[in-house]
């Protein structure tokens, strides 16, 4: 695995090349950019043109996000469907390796059941697409009640419900793109991602719920960074995935307002600090050596006398 950066989540923004050289100074191997919008150039104007900046800037380039519209109307699905192979190919030579698509947590026609199946099949067409090209896709989970208030009929909310429908598709690329935030407000545990393969896990991104909150209420803006008090347990769910051969993202995405106060450098460097702490707490990296206390300076001798 491997430590990522997502400009946006802090409030960082910036040119691609001035994103690229933040992640390289302060360490991270990993960055989201607008990848979809990478990808659209790359097949309008040609890969070579779209991805010159991370070609060069020797710097992972995380997955994109919704490539289909899965509650879309059947037509709009299709005709997603038909440009989603130009797509894929266009991601593999730019060196993008996942998709996520976000589960909508409601629907404006289809009841739970038969919401289910579509959802089933046509990520699963979607899926056989991507895997063509090397491509592993994420289901990412919306689990605040903020994301269910338009809709007729409610969907899928609850880790357990999206594990249920990673579970039931049949392409072997299709895994959990872990928030650990939405994963905590979904009512999820660390015994279900127990059950999960490095394999089956696509990306991780990391965020802290406020201890007392109510989670039927809880609202984005209380995304968290970690603090001394968790960092520990996101360092055991890392020591359990890097046992278990993930090799994917490890990503901070507090709400941007958790560092509105500070600079766009020291942002990055706050993020990158407080993920080198979770590496050390995951047995990922070494713990600095405390520095030694400088010797006592030994009090000087006093000055002889000499009589004349």
């Amino acid at each position: 695995m491997y430590k990522n950066l997502n400009p946006a989540s802090l409030g960082v923004s910036g040119r691609q090349s001035e994103l690229i050289e933040l992640a390289l100074t302060y360490g991270f191997r990993g960055l989201d950019l607008e990848a979809g919008e990478i990808v659209k150039r790359a097949v309008q104007l040609g890969v070579e043109e779209a991805a010159r900046y991370i070609r060069s800037g020797r710097v992972k380039v995380g997955g994109w996000t919704q490539s289909v519209d899965v509650s879309a109307s059947a037509d709009a699905f299709s005709k997603q469907m038909d440009r989603l192979p130009t797509l894929a190919a266009a991601a593999k030579q730019i060196g993008l390796t996942y998709c996520t698509i976000d589960i909508q947590p409601v629907s404006a026609d289809l009841p739970y059941h038969e919401n289910f199946e579509r959802h089933r099949e046509r990520l699963n067409s979607a899926a056989e697409v991507l895997q063509q090209q090397g491509i592993r896709l994420g289901l990412r989970l919306r689990a605040s009640a903020g994301h269910r208030q338009d809709g007729a009929y409610q969907f899928i909310h609850q880790a357990e419900e999206l594990l249920t429908l990673i579970r039931t598709i049949a392409s072997d690329n299709v895994g959990l793109a872990l928030d650990t935030w939405s994963w905590k407000v979904g009512g999820g545990g660390s015994d279900q991602l127990a059950e999960l393969t490095g394999q089956q896990i696509v990306s991780v991104a990391i965020a802290d719920v406020p201890l007392d909150t109510d989670l039927r209420t809880i609202t984005e803006s209380q995304r968290l960074l970690p603090d001394e008090d968790s960092i520990p347990e996101h360092g055991a769910l890392l020591r359990s995935l890097s046992q278990r051969k993930y090799a994917g993202p490890v990503t901070l995405r507090p709400h941007p307002s958790q560092l509105a106060k500070l600079s766009r450098d020291a942002s990055v460097d706050k993020c990158a600090k407080i993920l080198e702490q979770i590496w050390i707490a995951a047995g990922l990296s070494k713990a600095p050596k405390p520095v030694p206390a400088p010797a006592p300076v030994p009090p000087a001798a006093p000055a002889s006398v000499t009589s004349d």
